[in-house]
């Protein structure tokens, strides 16, 4: 991985799905958080409660990392 190419998303919401062999019966299929940190070896995220979770970059299939609000949503509160 490039160093920093995550440092412009820290502080946004992200969704991380596990890789196939990471999912088991009766567990999620991705976590859900705001980017909080992240290393060369995995990255770290604050779920709503406050809580942080670690994952290892070997258990991600996939980081969705959701745009920054428009004008208008920050204005109004939307979105």
């Amino acid at each position: 991985m490039d160093d920093g190419i995550l440092e412009e998303y820290l502080d946004r919401l992200v969704r991380v799905h596990f890789a196939p062999d990471r999912i088991g019966a009766g567990l999620p299929a991705y976590a859900e958080g705001k980017l909080f940190d992240y290393s060369p070896l995995g990255i770290l995220i604050e779920e709503k409660d406050g809580s942080l979770d670690y994952i290892p970059f070997s258990a991600v299939r996939l980081v969705q990392i959701k745009p920054k609000a428009s004008l208008w949503e920050r204005l109004t509160g939307s979105g």
